[in-house]
């Protein structure tokens, strides 16, 4: 007997090498955990007359997506940022938004971007922002899902950045002040919601701090045992501030002051050489690809190809946010993350579905260090499964001889609707494709007025900046 047990699918359990596929497979759950992984005419004998069976003959099982770094609240304005010159993106474009956006208009953006990203078969939210012990409080410890969370720690306040071109002022005292906030998120909601909250440091990057405050946070964290998420070389916006402040370049600026090693989860990293790719792989840095994100907003193919060819050992894949990319759906950022970079390299076999797949789940768990806990169907570990449906129009035929094909259809032909079942810790999510914890018409109706409430406000001050959205809507192309 279990709490709940899988039979009859194709377990794609990413255990050893490769897929670790099992033809007919079944697993058992007993609370939040996996107790048996194996054969459905092995488990059978023990499980079958389980609490909870679930008949998954003609569907795929898989460990639970990781999107390793996301920005949940951002989800509020989707569509507002996109398709702009990557240096006004944050200024222009996000910057008049700011300040009309309240702390529970964050938090019904943050619902709304886990209800997409679950539904899509994402088990664990990478998510660094601002005030994350109310994200988790009022988002994700209620929704039931997997989050390793961090408040974002820089000098950067409402004066800082006048002139993109020039050296940003840094705020000090909010230095100090975001840096207490960082502290106290990790003392308060480390090991929450039955331990799916895990938290860890975001210093915000190297252009928007200082080199003290830098390394203190990275001394914080390594006294707490914990990791460092910091955006690196993420455009010419942050090239120009730390080559007006260091006469350098981000990767190097970060190496020549001891701070790029294992403890360090760096996100984006397209604003690089070749050689400072191969830098970020020897010192061990967990590196995390958003290729769907990047590409809308700076044009460029960020590195996750090159990074595994350079020896990166750990590598995961993240969603950003939604103002610019394609959204939280960890299904379409593997396949565009698979075509992009083999436009880059001009090679077919950079890649493969296979490998899209272990990036998606045993790769990310590894990259923001909970890869000990999920990432593989494997007794021991917690019960962060998804499993999708097979037969559907654009996923038939099913064929396991000569090159089975389960695998390359869910990369490049899955939409997320796919998607049945999504469990965490041992408890259905979504079931039956829908979400059960959260109520999603509710989410988004809520998400709905706080948009409205936001562009309302944020309207004329968007418009004043006379920026490249601003001219297409004054042009009436929009």
């Amino acid at each position: 007997m279990a709490d709940i047990y899988i039979r009859n699918g194709y377990l794609l359990t990413m255990r050893g090498n490769g897929l670790g596929t099992i033809e007919d497979g079944a697993l058992a759950v007993e609370r939040h955990e996996i107790v048996a992984v194996g054969k459905t005419s092995e488990l059978d004998k023990k499980y079958r007359n389980s609490e909870k069976v679930i008949e998954a003959k003609g569907k795929a099982v898989l460990p639970g997506f990781v999107d390793a770094h996301i920005h949940t609240g951002h989800t509020i304005i989707r569509g507002e940022a996109q398709d702009v010159p990557e240096i006004e993106w944050m200024i222009k474009t996000m910057g008049p938004f700011g300040k009309y956006i309240k702390p529970e208009h964050s938090i019904a953006g943050g619902a709304l971007g886990v209800i997409e990203g679950v539904k899509s078969g994402v088990t664990t939210f990478g998510e660094i922002g601002v005030n994350e012990g109310h994200v988790a409080e009022k988002v994700f410890v209620p929704a039931g899902v997997r989050a390793n969370i961090a408040d974002t720690i820089n000098e950067i306040g409402p004066n800082s950045r006048p002139d993109a071109n020039k050296p940003y002022i840094f705020d000090e005292p909010l230095g100090e002040q975001k840096l207490k906030a960082g502290i106290d998120l990790v003392e308060k909601w480390d090991g929450a919601g039955d331990g799916r909250i895990s938290c860890i440091f975001s210093p915000q990057g190297a252009d928007m701090m200082s080199k003290s405050l830098l390394l203190r946070v990275k001394e914080e964290a390594v006294k707490r045992k914990k990791l460092c998420h910091i955006h690196v070389a993420q455009g010419a916006r942050e090239a120009i501030q730390v080559k007006l402040r260091y006469g350098t370049t981000s990767i190097k600026y970060l190496d020549s002051i001891g701070y790029l090693d294992d403890n360090v989860i760096a996100a984006h990293c397209h604003q690089t050489t070749d050689d400072e790719v191969a830098i970020l792989a020897k010192r061990g840095v967990r590196y995390i690809s958003c290729p769907a994100s990047i590409a809308l907003i700076d044009g460029i193919v960020p590195p996750l190809a090159l990074f595994r060819q350079q020896g990166g050992r750990y590598a995961g894949l993240g969603s950003d946010q939604a103002p610019g990319s394609t959204g939280h759906n960890m299904l379409v950022g593997m396949k565009i993350a698979a075509l992009l970079n083999k436009v880059r390299h001009r090679d077919p076999t950079v890649l493969p579905a296979w490998e899209m797949l272990r990036i998606a789940t045993i790769g990310g768990a590894n990259a923001i260090g909970l890869g000990d806990k999920i990432g593989s169907l494997e007794v021991g570990k917690k019960a962060d499964i998804i499993i999708m449906n097979l037969k559907v129009p654009h996923m038939v035929p099913i064929i396991y001889k000569p090159v089975p094909n389960i695998a390359p259809n869910i990369v490049y032909y899955s939409r997320g609707d796919e998607v049945e079942d999504v469990i965490v810790n041992g408890s259905f999510v979504v079931e039956g494709g829908r979400c059960v914890t959260l109520d999603e018409e509710e989410v988004m109706e809520r998400a709905q007025r706080a948009a409205d409430e936001i562009t309302a406000n944020a309207a004329d001050d968007f418009m004043a900046t006379d920026g490249y959205l601003a001219k297409a809507v004054k042009k009436g192309l929009l």
